[in-house]
């Protein structure tokens, strides 16, 4: 006998208007994860190993900066590269989400929703990631950028760094595909739903 199969997504609080980004910054790359994570370690590296340099080239005073627990000794490494900064643990995210340029998870390895992601678009960020990185989202109007290779990342960041405006029409997709999709609101439902329907039991 076959079930109807629902799905209960991620939850993300909404955050209030005024900790919404309004992309007043223009040289501000930030990551946020556990640097103790390997994902997290292979990311930030291929970043800044591939992709940040040639950022700065073209952009001298941009600066990327790695935020989170626990960096491991190869992502505090990083931190002696020009332009990086790693944080450690911050008492709260919400002024990096506010004063970022662009949110990276450039993620090559790992699975399922990356809660860093969601999080960020909750925020209204601008987000850059891979298809890895954008796994469990149904993403259909830009709401985020997808780069699948280093060349498109160039390209594609060189693009969000010169148009204010399309990272602000980007967040703001962003933040609205939270709401419609991941919101308590539309997460309860779907528990609801799965409650009517017999799942449990």
């Amino acid at each position: 006998m076959c079930k109807m199969i629902h799905t209960v997504g991620n939850m993300v609080k909404i955050p209030p208007e005024e900790e919404v980004s309004r992309h007043v910054s223009s040289g501000n790359i930030i990551f946020v994860g556990k640097m103790s994570y390997d994902p997290n370690i292979v990311a930030v590296t291929f970043f800044v190993n591939e992709i940040f340099p040639v950022l700065r080239k073209a952009y001298p005073g941009l600066n990327f900066t790695i935020i989170g627990a626990n960096p491991a000794e190869q992502v505090r490494r990083l931190g002696e590269v020009d332009g990086v900064n790693v944080t450690g643990f911050v008492e709260s995210i919400v002024p990096y989400f506010l004063d970022a340029t662009i949110v990276v998870a450039p993620m090559l390895t790992g699975a399922g929703i990356q809660n860093k992601i969601i999080q960020a678009m909750s925020h209204g960020c601008c987000v850059a990631t891979t298809p890895v990185g954008a796994e469990g989202l149904t993403i259909a109007n830009n709401e985020i950028a997808i780069y699948d290779s280093t060349s498109q990342w160039i390209a594609g960041l060189k693009s969000l760094l010169d148009d204010r405006e399309a990272r602000a029409v980007m967040g703001g997709r962003a933040r609205q595909y939270v709401i419609g999709h991941l919101s308590p609101q539309i997460i309860s439902q779907q528990f609801r739903d799965f409650i009517k329907s017999g799942g449990i039991g």
